[in-house]
């Protein structure tokens, strides 16, 4: 665990108070998340197999007594936002999110009286490092206003809405993964998912085994990097195979001749045997043949790397430094173009492997998964 990750939060009472004049009657909370192997996957309608990370966001409220507008404080900017309409802004700013779920939660329940309100938003999540700290915000924003205006919604439901903030509102095209594994998941065990479904299995994460990321220190931002360029390219091979989702197709079904372009072909091939990855790691964790799922790993940051094309030169060589200091596995996990890589390391291995990568990172690089 991070070294003083929760510091952050607990003041947040104490920062509500100077912020807004009045105490807090609610706060909710939601984590980041950490997906062990299937890239790409979740918006093809395919496989995923992420886990709860300990880093949070903590949302928390009362009503507006003073003025009728939403005034919302982020601590990691330390910024205030004021606004009174749920118009997206043109700078993609931050307070769109919150806006975003505003406009979600009131337009699918017209017969709510909008309240204003005071929001303070509370974060251990690292941001822009792909570990979903904005749907982490999403969906611990959703889940206060449906405990503040007495709505009943499951967290799969939470999911979707959430999910619509991100995709429909703030206009990242994204699938349903992050959400689901914010809303739904339980720490200590991976959510193996089925993103056409939306069935899942939880499953025990290994004893003798842990999983570790570290930081590339290479921002990313899913709006303005090659993710949505990715999403139309999976789209097009969705049209040249005439199927609505990768995550159906099996590898022997991908026909590169129908290909008109190389390209196209490769982030196809990544998707389809990447979402046959995610499958057969789940089986060896259930089993847990902890070596066979590094190997998948491996495997998944290859094809992320050469076919997708979404790693960079710094991270490939961070994930090689992983694997020759003793790790099983790793790979670049998140949307691609930066962010963390996730390592699986034997326990009894773990000091010397730490020992060897803290020669080439810094100490805040490292990040433990449970």
């Amino acid at each position: 665990m991070h070294p003083k990750m929760d510091d952050v939060l607990e003041a947040a009472d104490n920062t509500f108070e100077k912020t807004f004049g009045q105490k807090a009657i609610l706060a909710t909370k939601s984590h980041a998340r950490v997906n062990l192997i299937g890239e790409h996957t979740d918006y093809t309608g395919g496989y995923v197999l992420p886990c709860l990370l300990p880093y949070k966001t903590t949302i928390s409220v009362a009503a507006n007594q003073s003025s009728n507008e939403f005034n919302v404080y982020s601590e990691h900017f330390d910024e205030k936002a004021s606004f009174s309409d749920f118009i997206k802004s043109k700078d993609n700013h931050w307070a769109d999110y919150i806006k975003g779920c505003l406009f979600v939660f009131f337009d699918e329940n017209p017969q709510l009286e909008i309240i204003y309100l005071n929001i303070l938003i509370v974060t251990s999540i690292p941001i822009g490092r792909g570990i979903a700290s904005s749907s982490a915000l999403c969906v611990a924003v959703l889940k206060m206003l449906c405990n503040f205006f007495d709505i009943r919604y499951n967290n799969n439901q939470i999911a979707i809405l959430a999910h619509k903030v991100e995709h429909n509102y703030v206009g990242v095209s994204g699938g349903i993964m992050d959400q689901m594994v914010s809303s739904i998941a339980i720490h200590g065990k991976a959510l193996f998912l089925n993103c056409l479904t939306h069935k899942y299995e939880l499953i025990d994460l290994p004893n003798n085994h842990c999983f570790e990321l570290i930081d590339s220190n290479i921002q990313r931002d899913n709006r303005n990097s090659a993710y949505n360029d990715r999403h139309n390219q999976l789209e097009k091979a969705q049209t040249i195979m005439d199927v609505d989702n990768l995550g159906t197709v099996t590898l022997d079904k991908l026909d590169k001749a129908l290909f008109p372009d190389d390209l196209i072909y490769k982030r196809a091939l990544h998707v389809i045997t990447e979402n046959q990855r995610t499958v057969n790691a789940k089986t060896f964790m259930l089993k847990n043949d902890m070596t066979s799922f590094g190997n998948l790993m491996n495997l998944s940051h290859t094809s992320y790397s050469q076919d997708f094309e979404a790693s960079t030169p710094d991270i490939d060589l961070l994930v090689q430094r992983s694997i020759e200091s003793g790790a099983i596995g790793s790979r670049l996990t998140g949307g691609g173009f930066g962010g963390f890589t996730v390592s699986l390391i034997e326990k009894q291995n773990y000091d010397n492997w730490r020992k060897n990568m803290r020669t080439y990172y810094a100490e805040e690089h490292f990040f433990k998964v449970y």
